[in-house]
């Protein structure tokens, strides 16, 4: 049978409990607020959204766990970025921006695109389509700063190769095409090969 006594007990016990779990609450937020600190930003960081993305220009950076930071890493200064997706069947705001970037011929074109935040929010929009390759030197530039000979990776490296750098005395020695009298343009060339085809006999 359930008596007064045993009401009065568990009452002060449950009241007690619960002063106990009020302090103990009080105390951890009191020392998690004194341990709290303002994170650093990072470069073009923005601000943070309410439910814990990191905002940057352009868009908006969800990490995978709570409080995850990225390593450190230097970005280069250009990227590569070449179209792996047709562009039918795709909107055409995707289409705009892959024209912006020169992005329309056929799929093994590729295009040096500044890293700045406009062209990355650029690319963040038609990432689907294209593939972003960061251009690196790990030869570093050349002293003398001549760049001939250069050759751009599949890998983004840029290596400077000597035996592909052209003798400039012999360049200027040879006739440019344009002041040749025999040189026919893409056009042209078309024409005389099609009337020749059309009447061979002539």
């Amino acid at each position: 049978m359930f008596s007064l006594r045993n009401a009065i007990s568990t009452q002060f016990r449950y009241m007690s409990s619960r002063s106990n779990a009020v302090t103990v609450t009080l105390n951890t937020s009191k020392s998690v607020d004194s341990q709290s600190v303002v994170p650093k930003r990072r470069n073009n960081e923005v601000g943070i959204t309410e439910d814990g993305g990191q905002k940057f220009v352009g868009f908006t950076y969800y990490p995978r766990f709570p409080g995850q930071e990225d390593p450190t890493y230097e970005p280069t200064k250009v990227l590569m970025v070449k179209r792996i997706r047709p562009l039918k069947h795709n909107p055409f705001w995707d289409k705009n921006i892959l024209a912006s970037l020169g992005l329309t011929g056929k799929l093994s074109d590729i295009a040096i695109v500044a890293n700045t935040p406009i062209n990355c929010a650029k690319l963040w929009q038609v990432k689907h389509l294209v593939q972003i390759t960061p251009v690196t030197l790990p030869q570093g530039l050349p002293e003398d700063g001549d760049v001939s000979g250069a050759r751009l990776q599949d890998n983004g490296e840029l290596r400077f190769i000597p035996k592909l750098k052209s003798d400039t005395k012999m360049a200027e020695s040879q006739p440019k095409p344009l002041e040749s009298p025999d040189f026919m343009d893409g056009q042209t060339l078309k024409k005389h090969l099609r009337i020749k085809w059309l009447k061979p006999w002539n």
